[in-house]
């Protein structure tokens, strides 16, 4: 069995794992709307299905790493509750 500092040792080094992960989403969020907003400038005026298919499952796509980062935070929160009553 793991010894108390061992166990907050390794609860913080997952937390600073996700804390990079989580600089990671933002990093990517902020590509996709870069990526969004070039599309949707090109599409201007055109109503073709395919285009804006693309447009709604890039929106989708970012909308699950902003639900994937509130997730990741509050794990980071959960852990560091769980590391302060070790």
């Amino acid at each position: 069995m793991a010894s108390v500092e061992e166990v907050k040792a390794n609860v913080a080094a997952s937390v600073d794992g996700t804390q990079r992960a989580v600089a990671s989403i933002l990093q990517v969020s902020d590509q996709l709307d870069e990526a969004l907003t070039r599309l949707r400038m090109t599409a201007i005026g055109s109503f073709h299905p395919s285009i804006a298919m693309a447009i709604a499952q890039l929106e989708q796509a970012r909308n699950r790493l902003d639900e994937a980062q509130t997730l990741a935070r509050s794990a980071m929160d959960s852990a560091d509750a769980y590391r302060m009553i070790v």
